[in-house]
This record gives C-alpha cells, structure tokens and sequence, in this order.
C-alpha cells in the first residue's frame, strides 16, 4: 500500500495521493509534500472457537477454529508543502475525520452495517493474469473509531494520523470483479485466487420460466422457481455473506427479496472455486441471460 495510490470508499478519500492510479503506479514527485500519505498498513487476524472454556475444562475437545475477522491498524501523515498552508492540513484532516467516521459509514451505508472498499496496489509474480506485474487488491473494512491524530504547535507542515479497522470478510478480493454474461447450457468460471470466491447472479428473463431452473457445479444444484416471471423480469441472487456483494444471502426478483424463489435445500449455495470451474444451466426456459460476477480471493 507504501507504494500506491489507496483509495477508501467512503467519501472517496484518496490516500497517498503521491502515487498515480496508473497501473502500475507511477511517483508524482510534486505531491510527495501535498498528501495524506500512509506509512505502515497493521493487519491481525482473528480466531475464534466455537467450544467454551468450561467444556475443555470438564474434559471436552476442542471446537472448529474459525477466522471470524480481521483488526487492521493504518498509520500516516498529513502533509502540505509549507507551514503557511495551514488552512490546507485543517481540510485535509477533516475530509479524513469524515471518511473513517464509523458513525457517518453506517448511517450512509446500513445495508453493509457501514462497511466500505479500502483498495490500493501490490506487486505481485503472477504476470499471466497481470501483465503489468500489479494488481488492484480490496479489503472491505469499517471504522472503529475516528482517525487518531497527533500534532503540536511545532508541527509544522505535517502531522501524524493512525485509523483503526475492522474487516468482517477477512478476505483480500481483486478490486476488478470476474464477469460472464451467458445464455449457454455449460461455461466455465476462472477464479484467479487462491480460496473459493463469493458469486452473484443475475438472471435477465424473457418469458415465464419453469419451476426447476437449475445451476450446478461439481454435484451442488441450486434451483429456482421462474414460472411466476415475465419478460423483462430480473433475478438477483448473492450467494454468500461478503465484502463484495454486501451483508447477507439473499434472492430478490426485481429488487425485493424474494426467497421463496430457491426451492433447493439449503447446502447448495454456490461459490467460484479455486482455478476454473464448469458450469450448467438446465431447465432454462424463459432465461434470455444470465450475469455472473465473482471476487478473486485470497486469505
């Protein structure tokens, strides 16, 4: 993130605005003493198990661990040219007191509990999916407090801020989504991480559909119900609580929710796994389309 423009999505704050948002980043040299710069990104995950402490003390076995979140910490500075330009520190530091308000996040965002996109850039060795030997990389956090900021008198033209985060999903995502738009009966699906990715589908209808429309892959079936649908109508279905998509499994037939569309049970939510996955469409009257968009993943 040192090295590269980081772009928060509340507000649309730019951090280290020194850095271009070419890919890859390119130094602007003119705006290394103009920017809220970020030093060091903090990260720790955390676990937690699903047995209490009482039940190992009887005697009891240990429960799943499960990686619930992650504790992110972002230290900088705020920087202008010169000690004149004090009205420019004051600004800047209020748009950043704004942006990481926890308070303003959910009130703008309650679907997502106020949770928003951190995205920058990092190097990486896979140039077959990144040419450029970069890629755009997003966590999706929320504040837990207002930036913490440390200046004096003296400071002069600078001054030292620190944010703390919380991320819900502690998955890292490609910022640019996989996309397929497909009306075909067998299609594959290339996740370019390293862990199974969230999915949402979007389903574009030309007529009524039938009671079984299906989507499987590598034996899970997910079925919906279609026959109560009409031209033009559009399903929406977010396969998985995440960063990308939101809170939340849903299914929403023209933008309310909808669940008693799903009729398969309910283990056969899908994902995009690891590498590239084939899958079908059966039963798919009255489908003119359906839109398939996933995050590449990664721990």
């Amino acid at each position: 993130m040192k090295n590269s423009r980081a772009t928060y999505a509340h507000t649309a704050l730019v951090l280290n605005e020194h850095y271009s948002a070419a890919n890859p980043p390119v130094l602007n040299k003119a705006k290394v003493q103009d920017t809220i710069g970020i030093d060091r990104l903090l990260i720790r995950p955390r676990y937690r198990d699903t047995r209490e402490a009482l039940h190992l003390a009887q005697g009891g076995t240990a429960g799943r661990v499960h990686k619930g979140m992650l504790e992110m910490q972002v230290q900088g500075r705020i920087q202008v040219p010169n000690v004149s330009q004090s009205s420019s520190m004051e600004d800047r530091e209020k748009a950043l007191r704004l942006a990481f308000d926890p308070y303003e996040c959910y009130r703008d965002s309650p679907t997502t509990d106020g949770v928003y996109a951190l995205s920058w850039m990092e190097p990486t060795r896979d140039t077959t999916n990144y040419p450029t030997g970069w890629m755009g990389v997003t966590r999706y956090v929320r504040p837990v407090a207002q930036p913490e900021t440390t200046w004096s008198i003296g400071d002069g033209a600078s001054r030292v801020w620190s944010v703390n985060l919380v991320a819900p999903d502690p998955r890292l995502y490609d910022t640019t989504l996989g996309s397929l738009s497909t009306s075909a009966a067998s299609f594959a699906i290339a996740n370019h991480g390293t862990i199974a990715a969230p999915l949402r589908v979007t389903i574009a209808m030309s007529g009524a559909g039938l009671s079984n429309f299906t989507i499987s892959r590598a034996g899970v079936a997910f079925v919906l119900n279609l026959s109560g649908c009409v031209n033009l109508d559009s399903v929406e279905i977010v396969m998985e609580t995440c960063g990308p998509f939101g809170i939340g499994r849903s299914v929403k037939k023209n933008g309310a929710t909808n669940f008693a569309l799903k009729t398969s049970g309910p283990t056969t939510w899908l994902d995009a796994p690891v590498g590239t996955t084939t899958f079908t469409h059966t039963n798919a009257t009255g489908v003119a389309s359906v839109l398939y968009e996933w995050g590449h993943a990664r721990p």
